[in-house]
């Protein structure tokens, strides 16, 4: 057996938190340490960078700071697993594969929600439905701390970018054919999104956040034989774990990963394209 993989987690919010928890639950990888700036006195990522010790970094912080982070730590030859997204643009994701692939280390963005139980179920239904006619998929969030500062968060494209992965892969590749931003006059927005898939059919992805809204998706998709609806409800508890195996696996193992650069890549461009339609 391997000694488990030694791993520094880089920010100690939410997503930190609960990295940490499935570290210390792990057999295949361990804690190597919390770089958080409300511990002065813990490692700091230079640090952890420098370290020969740390196999690799689990970033943690906010959107707009991964790629500049995960870049730092590809050049110091360590493994990279970044909350998505791993960056801002298409041009710096495939910059950031480039760099891995020179460095011979692996960089793993993380979609959660793609391992869950509601998106196996979903799988489900649009593979017993047939490809999609109309519809629309609705998400509402938060407007509050980092998340409501685009210059931490990105743009409301970028924060669209799990239901965009969602849908396709749901649907297959999808092209963007119109959007709208509507902004209130404090924190938050509603962006709508007309998305055209390449095997037929449409669907609308609306995104709203607000101060003090409820996390929730609501799925409501017409297809071939059938309607789309809401998953039941599960928990889905778990998935920080099965992540990280799947990022030790990719490291110990060369296992492929279970979204692939190339379909990184192209949500990417949706991403690019939906800013490109609100300029």
């Amino acid at each position: 057996m391997s000694e488990p993989l030694a791993l520094a987690v880089v920010g100690a919010g939410r997503a930190g938190r609960a990295r940490v928890r499935a570290l210390e639950a792990s057999a295949t990888a361990r804690l190597a340490g919390v770089v958080s700036q409300g511990a002065p006195d813990g490692p700091s990522f230079a640090g952890v960078l420098a370290d020969p010790g740390v196999d690799g970094v689990i970033l943690c912080t906010p959107n707009l700071q991964h790629a500049a982070q995960a870049s730092a730590a590809l050049e110091a030859r360590k493994h990279v697993l970044v909350e998505f997204p791993a960056a801002a643009s298409p041009d710096e994701f495939r910059a950031l594969l480039e760099r891995a692939a020179e460095q011979d280390v692996v960089l793993h963005e993380e979609h959660i929600e793609l391992l869950s139980p509601s998106q196996a179920w979903l799988r489900e239904r649009a593979r017993a439905l047939g490809a999609p006619r109309t519809g629309t998929l609705t998400f509402t969030g938060s407007a509050e701390g980092w998340i409501a500062d685009p210059a931490l968060a990105g743009t409301p494209a970028l924060c669209a970018l799990a239901r965009l992965h969602r849908l396709v892969d749901l649907f297959g590749e999808a092209e963007v054919r119109s959007a709208a931003l509507a902004c209130s006059d404090g924190p938050g927005y509603r962006l709508e999104v007309e998305l055209g898939f390449a095997a037929s059919g449409r669907v609308t992805l609306i995104e709203q956040r607000a101060p003090g809204s409820a996390r929730g998706t609501h799925w409501a998709v017409e297809c071939e034989r059938g309607t789309i609806g809401n998953p039941p409800a599960e928990p889905a508890s778990g998935l920080f774990a099965r992540d990280l195996d799947c990022f030790v696996a990719r490291v110990r193992e060369v296992a492929a990963p279970y979204v692939s650069d190339a379909r990184c890549a192209h949500v990417f461009e949706l991403v690019a394209a939906i800013e490109r339609c609100l300029c």
